[in-house]
């Protein structure tokens, strides 16, 4: 069997990077960029060759399924006590709290397009929907993570797994995206504790991230 990965720099897709060096199978890496001819794919696409016949997945946390059920590693079974975190986690990270950062990256969009003379009506837009809707429900899911974190080395309890390789992006953008980020210590300790991880690091260099980049991309949704 073989396995290839089709990543986009300083996008979700990193996870499956990180996944994939924590779950150490042979792979191959394509690295793409939007001018390239892959551009028009959606990332991550995970391709399968398997007795000469090839498959595609795409979405980070099916990608996430797929591989952990092959490799049969950073799973919580649903016998353990902390399988509840686990099951609630891996799908809160891109069904729940993905979704009101992407929401604050596409109002930041339209207002930077936005024609100068009327730019500070989208502006205004922008701001107002962050105050009276984004930021409030990113604060009930921070409080709720680092309450979590509080108490639990990781997602599931003490044990490492796939819910926490797919939490990790959305939180790092949070940290940057939410001024309020640092009222949650215990969320800046996690993000420290996932930074120690050999295979993360060795992922960041794999996948061409740039911290920079990245930084800047979330600081301007505030």
């Amino acid at each position: 069997m073989q396995i290839t990965l089709f990543h986009l720099p300083n996008s979700r897709s990193q996870r499956i990077v990180w996944l994939l060096e924590e779950l150490n199978p042979n792979y191959e890496l394509i690295i793409c960029d939007q001018n390239a001819p892959q551009a028009e794919m959606k990332f991550p696409t995970l391709q399968i060759k398997k007795q000469g016949k090839i498959q595609s997945l795409s979405e980070s946390s099916a990608i996430a399924e797929y591989l952990c059920q092959l490799e049969q590693k950073l799973v919580v079974l649903p016998s353990d006590p902390d399988y509840w975190h686990y099951c609630f986690y891996k799908n809160f990270a891109d069904a729940s709290f993905m979704p009101n950062l992407a929401l604050k990256q596409v109002f930041t969009q339209i207002a930077q397009q936005t024609p100068w003379p009327v730019r500070f009506i989208s502006l205004a837009f922008k701001v107002a929907f962050n105050r009276a809707y984004l930021n409030p429900e990113l604060d009930q899911q921070l409080q709720m993570l680092n309450r979590h974190f509080m108490q639990h080395t990781w997602l599931a309890g003490d044990k490492f797994s796939s819910a926490d390789i797919l939490l990790w992006f959305p939180l790092l953008a949070c940290e940057f995206a939410h001024a309020k980020f640092s009222d949650y210590p215990a969320l800046a300790q996690y993000l420290k504790q996932i930074k120690s991880r050999p295979a993360f690091q060795t992922a960041l260099q794999k996948g061409h991230w740039s911290a920079e980049e990245f930084q800047r991309y979330w600081q301007i949704t505030q």
